[in-house]
């Protein structure tokens, strides 16, 4: 009896660790938008994988993104085992529907296909490699699936079909203002299914609580912290005190965008050869400007490519002072301490990204076009908020990933 039952204790054992080794062997599965670039989107998937790749080195990571090739060249470096695919967002937008078409008929479509690769023969290999081929799903943080680009927006779908497969999926640091009718009653409806869900603004937040509420849906600081930000700046050294990101494609004048960028520089004392740096986040966008500038005077101008961003780090230092319509350029210099002002772009976009931050920390001041330029806000003036924030979002996710440490004790 004594051996039979030895036999069997051996027998469940070595099925245990079977179990272990094959549940090891199965990847993290990333769902992000890195590879345009857009400075923000490669700083929130960059840290992640930063992050896994320095506790989990052995386990594989799949990003899922809308441009892999280039987001595979641009995080090469982050983790020893991360491969980028683009399956959810090909379903989103390969399929029998309109581009930003009809949300419950392009997640149907993405459910259909996820359930039978057959639907989607061309995506069959990144279908059969979610079916069997992960430990967990997690849609990384950002505001690449606001309400109206509903091709991004059908993403949600991979919650319930997850929760369905008894695979943990989570949501953290998400934007999805602005956001109503069908596609507010698309994520909240999906929302349920997640096992974590967290927003980095208010609003959102009371849109998917809804009625009856989703009390899954919490706030959360933006997912950019989740190492403290440690590493993300550049060197100090040489950095202008005055610096500028300003993007033109949210406003319908950009001229008086413009105007009002030297309107501002006018009303703090900004010198005509005084340095000033032009931060770029996204190519093309935020350059124009930096012309425009030059040809009002501003002879003493430093541009900063997102290229530069993504090698060297940010370049903000403490003592500057900023003046920034984005989003991640506000988080990362009020952090810093930089003083700074914010000009509103979008209303129904940019202004909650903007008034996350004020909530999360920064007392930048709005800048609103055609009105009087503001004097520049403090940053952040307590020390001890990243590290808090860190802890926060690795709490978030401790069911996911439970060896990684609260940011205290790294």
């Amino acid at each position: 009896m004594r051996t039979m039952l030895q036999s069997l204790h051996i027998h469940a054992r070595k099925n245990s660790e079977r179990v272990r080794q094959e549940q090891a062997s199965k990847a993290f599965y990333l769902i992000a938008e890195p590879g345009y670039p857009n400075y923000g989107d490669e700083l929130i998937a960059g840290e992640w994988l930063t992050l896994l790749g320095e506790y989990y080195p052995e386990v594989p990571v799949v990003v899922d993104c809308a441009r892999p090739g280039p987001a595979a060249v641009i995080l090469r470096d982050r983790h020893p085992h991360a491969i980028f695919t683009d399956t959810l967002r090909r379903l989103g937008t390969e399929n029998p529907f309109p581009y930003d078409g009809p949300i419950d008929d392009i997640a149907c479509f993405v459910s259909q296909a996820l359930d039978d690769d057959g639907v989607a023969p061309n995506y069959a290999s990144g279908i059969r490699l979610l079916q069997h081929g992960v430990q967990s799903i997690h849609m990384l943080g950002g505001g690449y699936m606001r309400g109206d680009w509903t091709c991004n927006l059908s993403r949600m779908a991979i919650g319930p079909w997850a929760h369905a497969r008894n695979i943990p999926v989570a949501a953290t640091g998400l934007g999805l203002m602005p956001i109503e009718g069908d596609s507010l009653r698309f994520a909240q409806q999906t929302a349920r299914s997640f096992d974590v869900f967290t927003v980095r603004d208010i609003p959102t937040q009371v849109a998917l609580r809804g009625e009856p509420a989703v009390d899954v849906v919490k706030v959360a600081p933006d997912d950019c912290f989740v190492n403290g930000l440690k590493d993300c700046y550049a060197s100090p050294e040489g950095l202008p005190d005055v610096m500028v990101c300003v993007q033109s494609d949210f406003v319908e004048e950009e001229a008086a965008l413009f105007e009002q960028v030297r309107r501002t520089l006018e009303a703090w004392g900004v010198n005509k050869d005084d340095a000033i740096g032009v931060v770029e986040c996204n190519p093309r966008i935020d350059y124009p400007i930096l012309p425009y500038l030059a040809e009002s005077g501003y002879s003493n101008l430093r541009f900063f490519p997102v290229i530069d961003l993504l090698e060297k780090g940010f370049p903000a230092r403490a003592g500057q002072r900023w003046l920034s319509t984005r989003y991640h350029p506000h988080i990362l210099a009020a952090a810093k301490g930089c003083s700074g002002s914010f000009i509103s772009v979008d209303s129904g976009y940019y202004d909650v990204k903007h008034d996350a931050v004020i909530r999360m920390g920064s007392h930048w001041t709005r800048n609103t076009i055609g009105e009087e330029a503001p004097s520049p806000g403090q940053g952040f003036v307590q020390g001890d908020l990243v590290k808090e924030y860190a802890d926060e979002i690795r709490r978030n996710v401790h069911a996911l990933y439970p060896r990684i440490p609260s940011a205290a004790n790294r």
